[in-house]
């Protein structure tokens, strides 16, 4: 799920992809979007254990762009199933749900993260917040982090 997110912050700093729907106000605006994407991986677990994942996602973007502000939201949940490469430790089901917002103005940025979800008894969350001044000089940054369960 977070390389999902990783994935989403990259397009913040790509030029539009997504599909314009440019008012007459000259106000860009992009929105992308998808439901029950069947996605599947073999990577480690959030407890280190390698599994294959099969994930079911729905999602949705939108950028705006004013010209002198650039906003960009990304919201995505998901259920899904790991099956580990070690039989001994059977097959988990998971759900996450997360969210990023990034703004850009002339006076700085501000970016913010937010997972939460479950896999197999295992809690999930995470957020992050960073703001920028105009001269790109970090004034907020912080993560929070809670695994319970491995």
């Amino acid at each position: 799920m977070r390389k999902n997110l990783l994935i989403a912050a990259a397009a913040v700093l790509m030029p539009f992809t997504l599909v314009p729907t440019a008012g007459a106000t000259g106000v860009d605006r992009h929105m992308e979007s998808a439901q029950h994407e069947v996605q599947s991986q073999h990577d480690f677990n959030i407890c280190g254990n390698l599994a294959t994942f099969t994930f079911d996602v729905t999602w949705h973007a939108i950028g705006v762009d004013t010209g002198k502000v650039f906003a960009y939201d990304y919201t995505e949940t998901a259920k899904y199933t790991l099956v580990f490469d070690d039989p001994a430790l059977g097959t988990w089901n998971g759900h996450g749900a997360e969210s990023f917002h990034f703004v850009a103005t002339p006076g700085g940025t501000v970016q913010h993260e937010i997972y939460n979800g479950a896999e197999g008894p295992v809690q999930i969350i995470e957020h992050q917040q960073i703001h920028t001044d105009a001269d790109g000089n970090v004034t907020i940054d912080r993560y929070f982090e809670l695994h319970v369960g491995c």
